[in-house]
């Protein structure tokens, strides 16, 4: 598993639509996520102004269902020259299966292998990742019309942490906007007819994403 899991990793970047979502809070940027999608996968990097070398990649096969059933994720902290990348701080590849998700996480302490408990169909997502919550939306949208609950899978938990499975519910408002609501958090978001997430925020928390177009790679491949 170790072996295939690296050639995975390492794989060339997904090609297709691209485009950069911007959040900020207030009037400052706080992140940016560089998001690309083809027809077959989803790629995204999250990237962090206070944190200038922490970065957090991840990688996701698009089932015709709309779920996710395998998801790679890269953090790495540390500066980037452009030659020479930072090390990664932590390597995950996640399947999903049924209501379970097997998990081998590369760390500081070598290679883990773990099998946790979800729900079937659940939606990985990432803290501030508008790409993954797109794909909430998308994946809402084959669950069927009026509010929908879809189960969320915490990759931001991180497998050594135990991982965590919060239910959302999804709700469109109108043809050109939708709700998600995950425990006391909503997002308000503006989305088109195709299902691509426009802008949008967190009212409670005065953060607002705008989604930009990207003529470049959305993702530097990883060597």
């Amino acid at each position: 598993p170790g072996a295939a899991f690296a050639q995975t990793a390492s794989a060339a970047p997904v090609g297709g639509e691209r485009a950069t979502f911007v959040i900020r809070h207030g009037d400052d940027t706080v992140a940016t996520e560089e998001f690309a999608r083809s027809a077959t996968e989803i790629e995204g990097r999250l990237l962090f102004r206070k944190h200038k070398h922490l970065s957090e990649r991840y990688r996701a096969v698009l089932a015709p269902d709309a779920t996710l059933p395998l998801v790679e994720i890269t953090v790495r902290n540390g500066p980037d020259s452009g030659k020479v990348q930072a090390k990664f701080t932590e390597r995950a590849r996640l399947i999903f299966r049924d209501d379970s998700v097997a998990v081998d996480d590369a760390g500081s302490r070598g290679l883990k292998t773990l099998v946790l408990p979800t729900e079937r169909g659940a939606v990985p997502y990432l803290n501030l990742s508008f790409g993954l919550l797109e794909q909430a939306l998308r994946r809402a949208a084959v669950l069927g019309a009026g509010p929908v609950e879809v189960p969320f899978f915490n990759l931001s938990a991180g497998a050594e942490r135990g991982g965590q499975t919060v239910r959302g519910t999804v709700t469109r408002v109108g043809a050109d906007s939708a709700t998600i609501a995950i425990g006391t958090v909503e997002f308000r978001l503006e989305v088109d007819g195709e299902g691509r997430l426009l802008g949008g925020g967190i009212p409670a928390q005065r953060l607002t994403v705008e989604r930009v177009s990207s003529q470049q790679s959305a993702v530097s491949s990883e060597q």
